[in-house]
Parts: structure tokens; C-alpha cells; sequence
């Protein structure tokens, strides 16, 4: 094998053993993070599977796929890249803030069947990505995950009515539940009562509502998760007095930190 060839590949796969001990490193780091500050826990499975994403999409960031023919070779032959059409982009999605003027309400819900528990939670933000308020309550009698769904959306959109905020923009990451409030698809008939109470106040309030990602989503989230710890309606008035669960995802957002979906 001639010398420069293995010379380039010796460089090579310690460049390639360099950035990936890196993003695994950065990978657990955040796992970590999650873990302890959002009280996030994921297996190890779920923990190699990011990592391997997050590497993935580290590749397609430097655009590897366009390295020179010898380059991609020894790669290869090392084992440090697949063909590009093998490779899985994980898809980079943000919480947007609104437009400037706008206010923009997100809802969601936790719910556990075998637990017999549901919360929801959700929070009204301005276009710097600053809290108006949130909320997170426990629903009792909820007979689905998109029954609890709804009512997160009830309790958010009611808020807004009684403080006379008029004009909101609402996202929920429930594909179905905005497909029903908007009329695209029928109701279940368990869900009349919330879906009419919501399909009258969302008119009130001249809302728009849209269907975003769960990982854009994640504010809400948290404080649905929270929900669980109370029997009450919680109300905050402010960024600053939010739950310590949430308070991670919400300086997220508000800087305009994206995640990956894998």
C-alpha cells in the first residue's frame, strides 16, 4: 500500500475518532442535562440511538457527501461513512416565534391509560418569546389521550378569553385534534361537549390554529408532565415564576435553540 494513502487514512480515522468521541460526549452531556434539570430519563438504547442521529447530521452538516473520491474511500474502507443514500438526516425543527404583534398559545397533554391519569399545560408567549402566562392542571374522567388534548386547548383558549386576549395564534402537536377543531375531520361523540366549547371560544377569539412537531413543542410539554403534582388549576403570570421543569425548554425557545426529529 503506498505510504501517502495510508498516511491519509491514518489522519483520517483519527480525525473521524476525534469529532466522534466529541458528539458522543456532547450527546450524553445533553442527556444528562435533560435527565436532571427536566427530569427527562431515557434508556441506553434511546441514548445511543440521538447519538448516532446527532453524528449523522454532524456529516451532513460538513457536507462529507462532497469530500473528494480518495477521501471517501478510505472513510469507507474504515468504516467511518456510509453511502449517503444509507444515511438517516434527522429533521431540525424550532419552536417560531410569532409575528411581531402576535401572540402565540401552545398546548399539550400527558396522559397514561394504565395510570388513569391525564394532565395538560400550555403557555401563551409573545413574538421575543417571552411568557404571558401558562397553566397545568389534572384531568379526571379523561377516556383518551385526545380527550386530554382537548381540554389542555379548552383551558388555554378560555384563559385568553376571560383576560381578553383576542387574535392568538394556537399549536397543538395533536395532528387529529386540530384536524377536528378546524372541521376537517368529525368528532367523536364522547368529545362533543369540550370540541363545541372550544369550536365557540375559538371563534371568539378569532384564533388560528396549526399542528407543529412535539419537539417543537416541548414548553408545553413540561408543564402538562407537571400537571401530575397537582389537583388545581396552576396559573403563572410570568417566565420567571415558572415551574422548574419547564424553565429549560422555555429559555430554549426563547433564544431560538433548535432539536433534532429523528
Amino acid at each position: 500500500m503506498d505510504s501517502s494513502v495510508w498516511s491519509s487514512r491514518l489522519s483520517l480515522a483519527r480525525s473521524a475518532s476525534v469529532v466522534t468521541s466529541a458528539v458522543a460526549d456532547l450527546s450524553r452531556h445533553l442527556r444528562r442535562n435533560r435527565a436532571r434539570f427536566q427530569e427527562q430519563t431515557m434508556s441506553a438504547k434511546h441514548i445511543v440511538n440521538r447519538t448516532m442521529l446527532l453524528l449523522c447530521a454532524v456529516g451532513t452538516f460538513f457536507k462529507l457527501q462532497q469530500l473528494s473520491q480518495p477521501w471517501l474511500n478510505a472513510l469507507r474502507q474504515i468504516g467511518g461513512v456510509y453511502e449517503h443514500s444509507k444515511i438517516t438526516t434527522p429533521i431540525v425543527v424550532k419552536w417560531m416565534h410569532p409575528p411581531t404583534g402576535r401572540l402565540k398559545l401552545n398546548v399539550d397533554r400527558a396522559f397514561k391509560l394504565v395510570a388513569g391519569s391525564a394532565r395538560g399545560g400550555g403557555i401563551l408567549r409573545d413574538h421575543k418569546g417571552r411568557c404571558i402566562f401558562s397553566y397545568a392542571m389534572k384531568y379526571q374522567e379523561v377516556v383518551s389521550a385526545l380527550d386530554a388534548e382537548a381540554r389542555a386547548l379548552w383551558d388555554g383558549i378560555k384563559t385568553c378569553c376571560n383576560q381578553g386576549i383576542l387574535d392568538i395564534m394556537v399549536e397543538t402537536d395533536s395532528l387529529i385534534l386540530m384536524q377536528i377543531v378546524t372541521g376537517q375531520k368529525p368528532h367523536l361523540w364522547e368529545l362533543t361537549c369540550v370540541i363545541q366549547d372550544v369550536a365557540v371560544t375559538t371563534q371568539k377569539l378569532k384564533a388560528q390554529i396549526m399542528h407543529m412537531p412535539r419537539e417543537a413543542n416541548q414548553v408545553a410539554h413540561s408543564l402538562a408532565n407537571y400537571g401530575c403534582s397537582t389537583d388545581h388549576f396552576s396559573f403563572w403570570d410570568s417566565g420567571a415564576v415558572l415551574p422548574h421543569v419547564a424553565k429549560g425548554p422555555y429559555c430554549l425557545d426563547k433564544v431560538g435553540c433548535p432539536t433534532l426529529r429523528p
